[in-house]
């Protein structure tokens, strides 16, 4: 229970993060650890959207923090280092919080911001399935195991440049769809332009690698434990697409962006968990063996 609450405040967390980004609230609370100066800050709507967004953080922290201590008494050998790993990232994150609010949003560190959030996500999500009682931790990349751990990380890579064009507000830099600026590819490629159509094109890379995936799936025996994951995460992707159409033509509606953001965490998901059947299924073979 303790394990899946801190990743479903994790999962609120990242979300909410995303919507303070779109309402342009990032700097409603100027200062840190403070919020203008007080513990409890004046209320204006956009100063609350922002201190909520601290005071979940701070609660996720503390059941993190939690998880971690239990799962490092659990954990054998090597593996404890995944717990220390999310208590020195978190850290990090925390610190790099404030850094980020007093040199007021500078786009390299609020990517790096998040993409470190998702790292702390993926181990967290990690730590929930293996809790070192019912399910021991291991690590495959060979064999399906290596093609999904391939495929989440090409899905945390379209997410961390998600938000490279999010905060360097690339998000209109293409206004148009499907076309880019009136063309199917721009004639200058630099800048925010680059960065949104790199998003874009990357995001049909992916979708046609998870059809592919779920094509082979149902045609090979040791794949046959991912198709239903495949199915659904290739379901998302096309809604994913839908809601990207959504961003621009809405403007970079903040619920939209929001969205947009779940469907991305729930692919990934996806990703993380399929890999983890693998591993699941490739230490059981060890055992047995």
């Amino acid at each position: 229970m303790l394990a899946k609450t801190a990743l479903g405040l994790l999962f609120i967390l990242l979300i909410w993060g995303n919507a303070v980004s779109g309402l342009k609230a990032g700097l409603a609370c100027p200062d840190w650890p403070l919020c203008h100066g007080e513990i409890i800050p004046p209320f204006r709507w956009d100063i609350y959207v922002e201190f909520s967004h601290r005071v979940i953080g701070g609660i996720t922290s503390v059941v993190l923090f939690i998880l971690c201590y239990k799962r490092f008494r659990v954990y054998k050998k090597n593996y404890r280092i995944l717990p220390l790993t999310v208590v020195v990232l978190l850290l990090f994150q925390i610190v790099l919080g404030g850094i980020v609010v007093l040199t007021r949003l500078p786009v390299n560190l609020t990517t790096i911001h998040f993409t470190n959030a998702i790292i702390i996500f993926s181990i967290t999500f990690y730590l929930v399935y293996f809790d070192g009682i019912s399910k021991k931790p291991d690590f495959c990349f060979s064999g399906p195991a290596g093609l999904f751990f391939i495929l989440f990380l090409l899905v945390f890579i379209q997410a961390s440049l998600g938000a490279y064009v999010r905060h360097l507000g690339a998000g209109l830099a293409c206004p148009d769809f499907p076309t880019c600026l009136g063309y199917w590819i721009p004639p200058e490629l630099s800048g925010k332009v680059l960065a949104h159509f790199t998003h874009r094109t990357v995001a049909y890379l992916l979708t046609v690698a998870f059809i592919l995936v779920l094509f082979i799936s149902r045609k090979s025996e040791k794949l046959k434990e991912a198709r239903k994951n495949m199915s659904l995460a290739v379901t998302l992707l096309f809604l994913q697409i839908g809601l990207g159409i959504l961003v621009v033509t809405s403007k970079l509606l903040f619920y939209i962006t929001a969205l947009h953001l779940s469907i991305g965490l729930l692919v990934l998901s996806l990703c993380l968990v399929t890999w983890f059947v693998y591993i699941s299924k490739n230490t059981a073979a060890k055992e047995a063996y």
